[in-house]
């Protein structure tokens, strides 16, 4: 009822409506707990098939350093339309790298869950330490602590809902 299991038990309820589900399998939407929903865009680059963690995180940061809302929109798009064809009905996603001038990434994979009618729990993630730092992403693709929390903040405010049943939450 209202999009909800009203009632799981051994005890008969009456319906509205009847559905013969004798020849299918019915079960609750699935949870996807972890995706990185813009590296989509760059999983099939030959180059990096066959890479150990570091070197491949290093190669592709030098990809990703150019992620913008239509590149992550699109990943987000194509990402989740996969996650509902297995019954995947909410994905929770990891995003960290937030490149100079991207726009709202957020925000891209937001409407594209929208678009597609899914739950979307965001994990707005950061990158401090660059390699200058000691760290593996190049320059333009961390933040400040300032920057990383105003931008959290940001996102809060702008897309969090805590409702019962929201289709949109953020984590940090």
């Amino acid at each position: 009822r209202d999009n909800a299991i009203e009632y799981i038990g051994p005890e008969l309820r009456q319906a509205d409506q009847v559905i013969d589900a004798s020849r299918m399998v019915v079960y609750p939407g699935l949870i996807n707990t972890h995706h990185h929903l813009y590296q989509l865009f760059s999983r099939n680059l030959p180059e990096v098939q066959r890479m150990e963690l570091f070197p491949w995180l290093v190669t592709l940061y030098d990809v990703w350093k150019n992620l913008d809302e239509e590149v992550v929109a699109t990943s987000s798009l194509v990402g989740m339309a996969e996650l509902l064809k297995t019954g995947c009905t909410t994905c929770f996603d990891h995003h960290y790298v937030f490149p100079t001038h991207a726009g709202d990434l957020i925000g891209a994979q937001f409407a594209a869950a929208d678009t597609l009618g899914i739950r979307m729990y965001a994990s707005r993630g950061s990158m401090d330490l660059s390699v200058k730092d000691g760290g593996l992403p190049p320059d333009s693709v961390v933040q400040t602590v300032d920057e990383i929390m105003t931008d959290s903040a940001r996102l809060i405010e702008k897309y969090h809902d805590t409702s019962y049943g929201a289709m949109h939450r953020i984590a940090l």
